[in-house]
């Protein structure tokens, strides 16, 4: 068979499992949105029939917003990832998304393989990159729009929780049996880009009062911490292909140790949930990056860009991601 002919077939064939995974993502994510909050489902009458489709509709309805905003983030970051590929004639699968039946998100975000080998430092940057900027774009605007319209409201005392300290500090509470007492409410905290975009729209909040987010602020929130998630300068994550584009393979290898340090300090003294991280990135990722195949260094402007998307990791870091 000719190879042009083979490519044109592998080119139209339906991708039956990434479709499939998408769907049941979009299902997943439109469930939570709606659990959001306190959504009351409308009372139907009639039998078991009419009150699973008066749900079905409540939950589209209700969870629509979220669930359109969440998957868009994520299916541009893929998209940056496949489209750049593509241009490098790069192998690559369409992503594959990651539903997740419970919890408030609905999704544990999607991804794309590489099957081929990356031809070029310039390629593996333009790769790696693409992804984080253009989840980053549209992310943005979603987040300044969801803050226009979220609800400031007042808020009791603050009250230390267990999770938003870092692991250090927890172990110290225990043993000197001061336990902290939980609220039952959930905190979220905040990097460069969402304090920035938050005192641009609201202004300086009154004392005694805190922003409840919409639910395309909280997408735009989930949307922004896995693009930090992602950037972490660390092995093969976006972060650790902009890293080895930009040092070379020797010098990302020693610079993902010294990050992986440094979650181990954040997960310490920040936040025990970087440890999570930590422990994933450390056994799981790892330090190493393959070579790609041709290892010229970068131009200055692609040493630029690669600044930035370090940079762009900074702004939305978040220190102390969530409080429950």
């Amino acid at each position: 068979m000719p190879e042009a002919v083979a490519r044109a077939r592998t080119w139209t064939r339906i991708p039956y499992l990434n479709l499939g995974l998408f769907l049941a993502t979009v299902i997943t994510t439109m469930r939570a949105g709606a659990f959001q909050g306190s959504l009351h489902l409308p009372a139907a009458s009639g039998g078991a029939l009419a009150r699973a489709v008066s749900e079905a509709g409540a939950i589209a309805l209700g969870g629509l917003p979220f669930a359109t905003a969440l998957i868009g983030i994520l299916l541009s970051h893929e998209m940056g990832h496949y489209l750049l590929a593509r241009s490098h004639q790069v192998d690559s699968t369409l992503p594959f998304f990651i539903p997740m039946p419970v919890g408030p998100v609905g999704t544990f975000g999607a991804v794309i393989r590489i099957r081929s080998a990356l031809p070029s430092r310039r390629a593996t940057l333009d790769i790696g990159a693409a992804g984080p900027f253009a989840g980053f774009v549209v992310a943005l605007p979603l987040l300044a729009w969801g803050i226009a319209h979220s609800e400031v409201r007042p808020v009791g005392d603050a009250v230390l929780e267990t999770s938003n300290v870092g692991a250090v500090a927890l172990v110290r509470a225990w043993l000197s049996d001061e336990h902290a007492v939980s609220t039952g409410l959930q905190s979220f905290g905040d990097s460069a880009v969402t304090w920035g975009v938050q005192r641009l729209v609201l202004g300086k909040l009154p004392p005694g009062t805190d922003v409840f987010l919409h639910p395309v602020a909280f997408a735009a929130w989930i949307g922004l911490f896995i693009t930090t998630l992602n950037l972490i300068p660390l092995g093969q994550l976006d972060g650790g292909h902009v890293t080895y584009a930009l040092l070379g393979r020797r010098r990302a290898r020693a610079f993902s140790r010294l990050v992986s340090w440094g979650l181990l300090l954040a997960g310490l003294f920040l936040s025990w949930s970087w440890l999570l991280w930590w422990a994933v990135t450390r056994f799981l990722v790892g330090f190493g990056h393959p070579p790609a195949l041709e290892e010229t260094p970068l131009g200055a402007g692609r040493r630029a860009l690669a600044v930035l998307a370090l940079l762009l990791f900074a702004a939305t870091f978040i220190p102390v991601p969530v409080a429950l």
